[in-house]
């Protein structure tokens, strides 16, 4: 165990009964995480309205929106964005970049997926022109806010990594204060993802497999990054999480750890994530590279955060594996495209990965994503059932059936949450109503949602 030291201190969370929005909040508190803010901002000797604060969410991951737990959830993120706008820091900035899914799938710009993951209307999948940003709009507490979400590869500055110069992303650059938010996942190549993985999504090459991988940059790489722009603050929200071989890229009934971990250490919050999941943090090679150039320092955990329960974690042969063919482009396209798990309609398969090997191999994804992910049966079947319930009551709820980001989880609600849904449809059929985080908003009136209407909880039938 890490021997403690109050100057650096690590708070991680569980409890089932209260939102993730109350947890989320509660574990920011006892790790001072505004005043670790505010203690920055003045310390670069600017007021609260020119404080840029930059936060790294991780959205890219997402090809299947149901797959929730392989990616941010985004009501937390909105959340955090809200908690930041309410204490007065109005320049902030979202930022992801895009990944290897856009070697195989169309729509797949950072804001697109952002759309498909709830963060704009999806309508912006298609109205999508090749803007480096676009606006999230964050209502809801008092707060009426317009916030640019940024993709990286669009607009980036040269920096040295002592061994070769790479583009990365400016406005996380020149950031006065560095979030990342991020989830807790097994992953097939560095056996598990939290807080130091996250940031390895500020590298902004849309390839990264090419651009990253094949050198055996990713973790000396994203240690320096890290190194020279450092993360002022980590947050992990394991409210909901994918374990499993393919946990980092599937998971149709995910694990509900209910946790929350935050903290100013970048690399002790990674350890205590390890640590949940019954994992040396020194399994992934990020943390490593690095410890090398930043020692970890001691760190006081506090909290009452418990390991989750089942939790599997990859096999030592999938990272091995994935090492061994790490050179080579194409074998880690090639994997990579077995390893989709299948893809939303709006990422329709690009033509151009349907060569003479990758056809067979992209289909070859579907067993296996068949015997590695056994729960998507379930969820289709749960689904089935529910659909049939709905046309029963559809026609008695238009402001349910409107919304398509409502009614592809219907299936994941409780019976009490969807009367819930129904009665505030029901109270004023005829007025505009549209959603912002956790609240409904029915002519600018602000109601909250049903306890569970959540990206995190959808589960929870």
């Amino acid at each position: 165990m890490t021997q403690p030291a109050t100057d650096n201190i690590v708070v991680a969370n569980t409890d089932h009964e209260q939102s993730p929005y109350q947890l989320l909040e509660q574990t920011l508190n006892e790790a001072n995480f505004l005043q670790s803010v505010e203690n920055a901002c003045q310390a670069s000797g600017k007021n609260k309205a020119d404080f840029l604060i930059v936060i790294k969410p991780n959205i890219s991951m997402m090809l299947r929106r149901a797959d929730i737990g392989t990616y941010t959830d985004t009501f937390m993120v909105i959340h955090l964005l809200r908690l930041l706008l309410t204490a007065g820091y109005t320049r902030l900035t979202v930022v992801e970049s895009g990944n290897l899914y856009g070697n195989w799938f169309k729509n797949r710009s950072v804001v697109q997926v952002a759309a498909r993951a709830g963060y704009f209307e999806e309508s912006v999948i298609e109205e999508y022109q090749g803007e480096a940003s676009w606006d999230i709009h964050v209502r809801g507490s008092g707060v009426d806010a317009k916030v640019p979400l940024m993709d990286l590869e669009l607009d980036t500055i040269s920096h040295d990594f002592g061994d070769g110069a790479a583009p990365i992303g400016r406005v996380w650059a020149e950031a006065d204060f560095r979030i990342g938010i991020s989830g807790l996942k097994s992953h097939f190549y560095s056996y598990y993802t939290a807080a130091i993985k996250n940031i390895y999504g500020c590298l902004p090459e849309q390839d990264k497999v090419t651009a990253y991988h094949c050198k055996r940059k990713v973790g000396p790489w994203t240690a320096r990054l890290i190194a020279d722009f450092p993360v002022h603050y980590s947050i992990v929200t394991a409210y909901s999480a994918a374990d499993g071989w393919m946990g980092v890229k599937m998971k149709a009934i995910f694990v509900k750890p209910h946790t929350v971990v935050a903290g100013a250490d970048i690399q002790a919050v990674d350890s205590v994530c390890a640590g949940l999941i019954n994992l040396p943090p020194e399994k992934s090679i990020m943390y490593r590279c690095l410890a090398e150039l930043n020692p970890p320092r001691p760190y006081q955990l506090k909290g009452n955060a418990q390991t989750p329960d089942p939790w599997r974690n990859v096999p030592t042969i999938l990272p091995l594996f994935s090492w061994l063919i790490e050179a080579n482009a194409n074998l880690m396209d090639f994997g990579g495209s077995i390893a989709t798990g299948g893809n939303d309609d709006c990422f329709p398969v690009k033509q151009s990965s349907r060569g003479f090997l990758k056809t067979p191999l992209y289909y070859a994804s579907f067993p296996v994503s068949f015997f590695c992910d056994i729960g998507i049966v379930k969820l289709n079947f749960r689904r089935r059932q529910f659909q049939r319930g709905l046309l029963q009551t559809g026609a008695k709820t238009p402001f349910i059936m409107k919304h398509a980001y409502i009614t592809e989880r219907l299936e994941l609600f409780s019976h009490d949450d969807l009367q819930v849904l129904a009665d505030l449809a029901h109270r004023n059929p005829q007025d505009k109503t549209t959603c912002s985080g956790h609240y409904v908003f029915i002519d600018k009136q602000q109601i909250d949602f049903p306890g569970r209407f959540f990206v995190a909880i959808l589960a929870a039938v």
